[in-house]
């Protein structure tokens, strides 16, 4: 009989593999994708919506913008008729109104038609009795500097009346076109002195003038002019004369010679239509035949847009003093010493 009492209760053997670990009862949730991330009220939706309102404000923006740019461009490009001018080819129409006092305005608006490069024919608009001698020659040399160097035709227009200096103008451009009532022609030189030695007298009053030399006070209203004085002066007129009656001998050319241009050249001045029967005018019409003209000179395709020079706004000073658009009289610009008593004028 062994030792060892079998009744004594058996101790249970330890595994060599570990014992489970007990059961986690948490579950780490799994990570969703963004597809399948539920959307919350307050999230997605009211981000969706700003984004749009945002994106219809910018778009609005935008499509302001290229309003406002095509409308600008539209109004930039109607001609002075209001019709928009867009692949059209343009005239310039320069206009020269009133008596001749002087050319700097003139000259400006010609010389920004001739860098207009959109700007293919130019009319000058004339309705002017004439007036100053040196503003007419000037404006008569630019005219046909600018056709020269930029190959524009330019057309004179004569309206009412282009005689004299108006006249001086108009024969510095490649044609002329008439009404038949137009007055024109007065190819000559006046210059005229008051004397007023009478109301001096009757006023009690005695001018004394001291003079470095016998013609220094030639024309003196004062007292009679003498010989040698009428002489002097007649001189310069006659100069004068000849430099106009060589200016229209050199603008006709080809169309009547010079010793029918003297023959006429002695004052007178002749309606639109019996200057035309003389030449000195090319055509009979009006405004929009010299533009007609102009544009098919320039090989313009259909009808042309018309630009007139831009108008300056005259400043406070200006308004109070002189206007720019008004001119004095000739007689009122002499006796300020602003003119030469020497005129081409009707």
């Amino acid at each position: 009989m062994s030792d060892v009492d079998d009744n004594r209760p058996v101790e249970p053997v330890e595994s060599a593999e570990p014992s489970p670990a007990p059961a986690n009862t948490y579950e780490e949730p799994a990570a969703r994708s963004p597809e399948t991330r539920p959307v919350t009220a307050s999230s997605a939706p009211r981000s969706g919506t700003g984004k749009l309102i945002l994106g219809l404000l910018l778009g609005g923006v935008v499509m302001a913008i290229v309003v406002l740019v095509i409308a600008a461009v539209v109004v930039s490009a109607r001609d002075d008729s209001g019709r928009v001018a867009i692949g059209r080819g343009k005239v310039g129409i320069l206009p020269i109104e009133g008596e001749i006092v002087e050319s700097r305005a003139t000259l400006r608006e010609l010389e920004a038609f001739a860098e207009n490069d959109s700007i293919k024919a130019i009319v000058v608009r004339i309705n002017s009795p004439g007036g100053a001698v040196a503003p007419s020659q000037e404006i008569h040399r630019e005219l046909k500097r600018v056709r020269e160097e930029t190959g524009k035709p330019i057309i004179a227009s004569l309206d009412t009346v282009a005689a004299s200096g108006g006249y001086y103008i108009a024969v510095g451009c490649q044609e002329i076109i008439a009404n038949e009532g137009s007055i024109t022609g007065s190819i000559g030189v006046i210059a005229q002195w008051f004397n007023v030695e009478k109301l001096v007298e009757w006023a009690r009053v005695s001018p004394q003038t001291f003079t470095s030399g016998e013609l220094k006070d030639a024309g003196s209203p004062f007292r009679p002019m003498n010989d040698q004085e009428k002489a002097y002066y007649q001189r310069i007129v006659t100069q004068l004369h000849g430099q106009f009656v060589q200016a229209v001998i050199d603008g006709r050319k080809g169309k009547m010679d010079a010793e029918k241009v003297r023959s006429i050249a002695d004052g007178r001045v002749f309606t639109g239509q019996e200057a035309n029967d003389l030449k000195l005018v090319d055509e009979i019409g009006g405004l929009e035949d010299a533009v007609r003209r102009a544009a098919a000179l320039a090989s313009i395709d259909g009808d042309p847009a018309v630009i007139y020079p831009k108008k300056e706004k005259p400043g406070l000073l200006e308004l109070l003093a002189e206007s720019k658009t008004s001119t004095p009289a000739i007689v009122e610009r002499f006796f300020a010493g602003k003119v030469s008593p020497f005129l081409y004028r009707w």
